[in-house]
C-alpha cells in the first residue's frame, strides 16, 4: 500500500514543506502578483520597528538621487525625539528634495487609521503587519527591513540581490555613524532639560523610597 507525503510527514515537517513549495512558487513565477521583481507604487519606512539609524541610513542613500523618486515614500519617525534630531541633522531636507511624505511620528500607516495609502496598491513597508487592507483598501504588502524599503524606493522594485548590495556598500561605508543611537544621558540638551522637569510631589516620595530600598538590598 502507498502512502501519502502527508502520511509519511509530522505536522510542523509538512508545514515546512508546503511553506517552502509556496515561497519557492511565488518567488520564481514571474507572472505571479508575489514575484520579487514587481514594481512597488509606494514605501513605508516607519513604525516602532524602526530607530533613528535606519532613518539616516535612508537618508543617506536618498541624497545621492537625483529628481523625484519613482515611487511615493512615506517617512515616519517613532517619536518626537526622533524628528527633532533628523530634522537638526538634515535629513528631513533630503527626504524633501527626493519628494517623500514626511508624517507626524508615531504608528502611520502601520496602525492602519492614521494615514492610508491609495486603494489597490502594492507596498514595501518596514511595518509589522501586511495582511490585505490593512494599510489601504485592497493594499498588498511586502514587509521589509529600512534599508530595503529605501532601495526599493529608489529602484520602484524590490532589487535583486546584486542591485541591493551596490546600496549596501553605501551603508557600511558609514555605518558606524549612521546607526548611532540617542543616548539621552549623553546628550547635553536633554541633560539640562531633564534638570528642570518637576514630576511632583507624589513622585518625588516614591523616588526616594526606591533609592533607599535600592541601597539597602
Amino acid at each position: 500500500m502507498s502512502a501519502s507525503l502527508s502520511d509519511c510527514l509530522s505536522f510542523p515537517t509538512l508545514f515546512i514543506a508546503n511553506l517552502f513549495l509556496f515561497l519557492h512558487r511565488a518567488l520564481t513565477n514571474r507572472s505571479s502578483r508575489y514575484s520579487r521583481y514587481e514594481i512597488h507604487a509606494q514605501v513605508f519606512i516607519g513604525s516602532c520597528m524602526t530607530n533613528i539609524g535606519h532613518f539616516r541610513a535612508a537618508g543617506k542613500l536618498l541624497a545621492n538621487y537625483e529628481g523625484q523618486l519613482p515611487t511615493r515614500l512615506w517617512i515616519a519617525p517613532p517619536t518626537r525625539m526622533d524628528e527633532t534630531q533628523l530634522i537638526d541633522e538634515g535629513y528631513y531636507a533630503t527626504y524633501g528634495k527626493v519628494g517623500a511624505r514626511t508624517e507626524m511620528p508615531g504608528c502611520s500607516l502601520c496602525m492602519g487609521n492614521q494615514a492610508r495609502v491609495a486603494d489597490v496598491a502594492t507596498v514595501v513597508s518596514t511595518s509589522t503587519r501586511n495582511f490585505p487592507n490593512r494599510l489601504g483598501k485592497g493594499a498588498n504588502v511586502f514587509l521589509a527591513s529600512a534599508e530595503l524599503a529605501s532601495v526599493a524606493a529608489i529602484e520602484g522594485k524590490l532589487p535583486t540581490p546584486a542591485e541591493y548590495q551596490k546600496y549596501a556598500n553605501q551603508i557600511n561605508a558609514t555605518a558606524a555613524d549612521t546607526y548611532r543611537y540617542l543616548n539621552f544621558d549623553r546628550m547635553d540638551n536633554y541633560v539640562a532639560k531633564s534638570g528642570e522637569a518637576d514630576m511632583g510631589p507624589d513622585y518625588a516620595s516614591a523616588l526616594e523610597k526606591e533609592a533607599a530600598r535600592i541601597k539597602s538590598q
